[in-house]
């Protein structure tokens, strides 16, 4: 009971069309209308909504107090509305179904989803002429999806503060302040359904610019020759000395790391945090936990390596959305988790860009251009040089275009140092792969180098701080050394190229066959023709199959270190 008036909710998890579709029965609700829905929405990606959902079976403990207690404000008498709100979950990438409905627009009879998540909306069902609710009336929050993130966690892990009543923070007070706004637009103070504002010409300026975006984004995946190389560092650098150009908005970039062994927080979550680059995925869907290998050979976790694979393609495809550069960080080195069948060049396959491929039937197929490689090399001359052949070699022979390379951590004076080790690698490259470049050489920083030991004994808060000014002194340097505007052009280059060779007529069987085959590879098309076609899986999962909880134990208790 809040405020007088008793709420409904609903904990678990709905499609989207369950979301969208009326209720049939309503006698439950008060009467004969449909409740006004408050649906959350969020992506497999969005790690922290996918433990509050997992524990709670919705996202709705943000926003029930907030929303009940907004209505008692603006509802002084009982109204034909009643006491008809309900509160609905729905993942977006569940399935293609829902992905069409989600991404569909509101007049096509779709949610009309924005690219980032998570999100929030009302949605009220109007009634028609003859009682009957089919068309809908959708009004979206305008709150910051790190703020509705921010909301759910402040909310849920407030143990103190009774359910029912508002958690104190900046992140629940956002979210009630754009939730008034956009009460406020789908209803006036009676309870009534008013029609859509007509968009004023800033918005339909930003619509335009939008617009533009539809160009799908460039893809760069970040390789290394092993672990600890400095592959999240590179993608911080990337992602910050694109912002540093003024081309690029926080929000045309996006980051993810599909594939890890480490679940610890990286510098790279902060750095995006601190720039407001919200579309960022520091824990993908494969995750080499304790135990995992042993366990997914033995067909313990329930998993293929298509699953695997095309929950990477998802996570990707839908963070792709809108942006203008997507950068996918890599793990350890080329080879690793080729055990379970996604190693980095499989990963870089199954997260590439989508493109139809005109058949001889008048079925199109639906392929991916990989994800071209941009390595991470090591200093010196020689040892940099065969370490980024023999991983480059791994990934061409999969097929997988590699651009070229980032030198890393080089010295600054001596015979090794960047000026004379740059001179040597710029020459071999000229000379020898000059399809490939050598984009930048980045230096080692004095200050940095023993910066993890220097802010040990420091707060956590100033621990934080100092991590972000090490991270703003790293961008300026890499910002300095590396040629971000040709590691971009050469990347869409790159893409542009092979989607080029596979359609074009003379060249598509000579393609086809270098690659691997459509039906192999799981990039047919489904049935029900989405417009985000997923990685058929070869075969069905096992029906039996042990959580992580369970494989983890088993595996600590056998004296595992590690996946």
């Amino acid at each position: 009971m809040v405020g007088g008036r008793m709420f409904r909710c609903r904990h678990e998890e709905v499609s989207a069309t369950e979301a969208i579709n009326p209720l049939r029965e309503c006698s439950g609700w008060g009467g004969k209308q449909n409740p006004v829905k408050v649906i959350f929405l969020y992506g497999s990606w969005n790690r922290r909504c996918c433990s509050i959902v997992q524990e709670c079976e919705g996202l709705h403990y943000a926003a029930v107090p907030v929303v009940e207690k907004l209505r008692c404000d603006l509802l002084k008498e009982e109204t034909s509305m009643g006491n008809n709100v309900l509160y609905l979950t729905v993942k977006v990438d569940d399935d293609d179904e829902c992905i069409d409905v989600c991404t569909r627009s509101v007049k096509d009879g779709g949610l009309e989803v924005p690219p980032e998540l998570p999100c929030v909306l009302l949605l009220a069902h109007l009634p028609t002429n003859n009682g009957s609710t089919e068309s809908i009336r959708v009004e979206h929050v305008d709150v910051e999806c790190h703020n509705l993130e921010q909301a759910f966690v402040d909310t849920y892990e407030d143990t103190e503060t009774e359910y029912g009543k508002i958690t104190s923070s900046v992140a629940v007070e956002n979210l009630t302040s754009s939730l008034k706004k956009a009460w406020s637009r789908l209803f006036d103070t009676k309870g009534n359904i008013l029609p859509p504002q007509p968009k004023q010409s800033k918005a339909n300026t930003i619509v335009s610019k939008r617009q533009v975006k539809t160009e799908p984004a460039i893809r760069i995946f970040v390789a290394g020759d092993k672990s600890q190389v400095g592959k999240s560092s590179i993608c911080m650098g990337l992602l910050g000395a694109l912002l540093k150009t003024g081309k690029y908005a926080p929000s045309d970039l996006a980051y993810i790391k599909p594939a890890t062994q480490c679940e610890a927080v990286q510098l790279v979550e902060e750095f995006c945090k601190h720039k407001g680059i919200t579309s960022c995925v520091p824990i993908g869907p494969i995750v080499y936990y304790k135990g995992f290998t042993r366990s997914f050979l033995k067909g313990e976790t329930g998993e293929t390596s298509e699953d695997l694979l095309q929950k990477a393609s998802e996570a990707v495809d839908t963070l792709a959305m809108g942006k203008k550069v997507v950068i996918i960080d890599g793990v350890g080195y080329p080879a690793v988790g080729s055990i379970t069948g996604t190693d980095n060049a499989s990963v870089a396959k199954a997260s590439g860009r989508l493109f139809p491929v005109p058949g001889s039937t008048t079925a199109t197929k639906i392929e991916r251009a990989p994800v071209p490689i941009l390595l991470v090399g090591k200093s010196g001359v020689g040892d940099a040089i065969d370490s980024f052949n023999i991983n480059a070699t791994y990934f061409s022979h999969r097929n997988v275009p590699v651009l070229g390379a980032i030198f890393n951590k080089m010295n600054l004076e001596g015979f090794y140092s960047l000026a004379n080790c740059k001179e040597a690698i710029d020459m071999y490259f000229h000379k020898n792969q000059p399809e490939k470049q050598a984009f930048g050489y980045i230096p080692q920083i004095p200050a940095l180098i023993n910066a993890r030991e220097s802010v040990a004994k420091l707060s956590q808060e100033d621990q934080l701080k100092e991590a972000i000014n090490s991270a703003d002194l790293f961008v300026e340097t890499f910002a300095k050394h590396v040629n971000v505007d040709a590691i971009v052009d050469a990347a869409r280059k790159a893409t542009l190229s092979y989607i080029q060779s596979t359609t074009s007529p003379q060249n598509r069987e000579l393609v086809s066959g270098t690659k691997r085959p459509a039906e192999e590879s799981g990039l047919t098309r489904t049935n029900s023709q989405s417009k985000h076609p997923r990685l058929a899986s070869k075969s069905a999962s096992p029906g039996f199959a042990l959580s992580r909880e369970q494989i983890e134990a088993m595996a600590a208790a056998s004296g595992a270190a590690g996946g």
